[in-house]
């Protein structure tokens, strides 16, 4: 559920009322029985509000229909991969889908504690022969993965000079890397069978940085970077329409990855709970839509945009949303244990390292 003290909230009840196509049906008979002739301006304004707004719904509902060209997902033919599964976004959303009975293979260096059917292998993805280990058994155990959700992640969380050389190659390895290995293995079925998904997990840092978070925004850009060539070579190269992509860019989500990092303006840039991440891309599986993008909350929508505005408008971006200070409070996330399914079912419909490095987004 959206928190209801902040502008995700406000822009929901917009779309539930007035942004509703229903609400020119409610507003013209009411501006009619107040007595406001066909002539009046109340009339018309109201009239042409209900035009634009029939235009903009039909064109919405068009370019729906293109991005699904092949239909709803079929469960019981998929096979969903997620890394990154044993805490965070990746547990949940492999809780999500194992409770619906849907086939989840989990890779991560920790295994998986959960009393559902969840298929789980210890695997680095940072190391490719490690990579191709597990695939096999996979394929041996399971079948061949026709959904790729590459979610493991760490972070430093320190500024530039007071990383060392270790760190950064860590989480560009499994941030980075990790996926591109991932996809390497994984992609030439999907192309073989003209069908697959692959769901990158980047960030709203991969667009536009912010101080002391160097490691993680580049491994987040190169990601991002990496997903949209993908997009680009299955569409030009390999003529696979049939393999989709989805690349969700989130804030900050409470999984406890950025325990500690403070939101100067948490009406405008507020914490994501879990579960609406895991709602978005469960319903982008489930919608087989292409080059799909998830922007969450509403403000990441508008990063792009400020990300190529000149330096001083960026800055005051930075100082207004407290992002030049946020990580001053980081502590990240120590002991902090994922909730199980049980706690959250209700709010959703149906249909590696010691201290600060951790799994998720």
């Amino acid at each position: 559920m959206v928190n209801r003290n902040t502008l995700d909230f406000v822009l929901h009840m917009l779309n539930a009322s007035v942004f509703h196509v229903s609400f020119p049906f409610f507003l013209i008979p009411l501006i009619k029985m107040y007595g406001f002739t066909n002539e009046s301006l109340a009339f018309l304004m109201a009239a042409v509000y209900g035009v634009l707004l029939f235009v903009v719904k039909i064109a919405l509902w068009l370019h729906e229909r293109s991005q699904r060209r092949d239909g709803k997902v079929d469960w019981e033919d998929e096979v969903v991969l997620i890394t990154g599964g044993a805490s965070g976004i990746g547990y949940l959303l492999a809780e999500m889908l194992a409770i619906r009975h849907i086939t989840v293979v989990v890779l991560d260096v920790h295994p998986v504690k959960t009393a559902l059917d969840i298929e789980s292998y210890i695997c680095d993805v940072s190391d490719p022969e490690d990579i191709a280990r597990v695939a096999k058994e996979i394929r041996e155990d399971v079948g061949e993965p026709t959904i790729l959700v590459n979610n493991a992640g760490i972070v430093c969380g320190r500024s530039i000079m007071d990383m060392s050389i270790e760190d950064i190659k860590r989480t560009i390895n499994v941030n980075y890397l990790g996926q591109a290995f991932t996809i390497k293995e994984f992609l030439p079925d999907m192309i073989k069978n003209n069908h697959g998904h692959i769901i990158t997990v980047s960030s709203a840092m991969g667009i536009m940085a912010a101080p002391q978070i160097a490691d993680y925004a580049a491994s987040k850009a190169a990601v991002k970077a990496f997903h949209e060539t993908l997009e680009s070579e299955i569409k030009y190269v390999y003529k696979t329409l049939g393999v989709r992509t989805t690349l969700v860019c989130c804030g900050k989500i409470e999984t406890g990855m950025f325990q500690g990092v403070k939101e100067r303006m948490p009406f405008f840039t507020p914490t994501l709970e879990p579960i609406e991440v895991v709602r978005e891309i469960i319903e982008s599986m489930e919608q087989r839509r292409t080059h799909n993008q998830i922007m969450m909350p509403f403000y990441v929508n508008f990063v792009p945009l400020v990300s190529i505005l000149p330096g001083w408008f960026q800055d005051l971006a930075r100082t207004v949303s407290g992002a030049d200070k946020a990580m001053d409070t980081f502590v990240g996330k120590k002991g902090v244990q994922p909730r199980s399914t049980l706690e959250v079912v209700d709010a959703f419909p149906v249909g590696d390292e010691a201290g600060q490095d951790k799994k998720d987004i």
